[in-house]
C-alpha cells in the first residue's frame, strides 16, 4: 500500500462574542439644548465576525443593528441627564458593554 501526498493543514478559527466598546462620550452639540451626541470606540477584540451595536437611552433600546460608532438624538428635554448603554454584539450574541451619563444643555430663558 502506497501513501498519497500529505494534505495541507487547515487552520481553525474560533469565533467569540466581541469585547466591550470603549471611550464612550456623551455630550450636547454646541448651541443645542435638545440633542445629545454619543460616540464610542469599537472593541479591540472582534474575533472575525462583523460587530453591531445596540444603544439604550434610560433603559430603552433606541438603536439596534447599528454598525457605526456614533448616534445623535434630537427632541430631548433640556437640562436632563440621560443614561446611555452601548452593547457590542455579533451573530453569536451579546458581547461587552459600556455605560455612561450625559446631560442636555439648559434651555435659554425666554425674553
Amino acid at each position: 500500500v502506497r501513501q498519497g501526498p500529505y494534505s495541507t493543514r487547515v487552520s481553525e478559527t474560533t469565533f467569540e462574542v466581541p469585547g466591550a466598546p470603549t471611550n464612550l462620550m456623551i455630550s450636547p452639540p454646541s448651541g443645542s439644548c435638545d440633542q445629545l451626541m454619543v460616540t464610542w470606540t469599537a472593541p479591540s477584540s472582534t474575533v472575525g465576525l462583523p460587530v453591531r451595536y445596540k444603544v439604550y437611552r434610560n433603559g430603552d433600546e433606541v438603536h439596534s443593528m447599528r454598525t457605526t460608532t456614533t448616534a445623535t438624538w434630537s427632541g430631548l428635554t433640556g437640562n436632563t441627564q440621560y443614561t446611555v448603554r452601548v452593547v457590542a454584539f455579533n451573530d453569536l450574541g451579546d458581547g461587552g458593554e459600556v455605560t455612561g451619563t450625559g446631560r442636555t444643555r439648559p434651555q435659554a430663558p425666554s425674553i
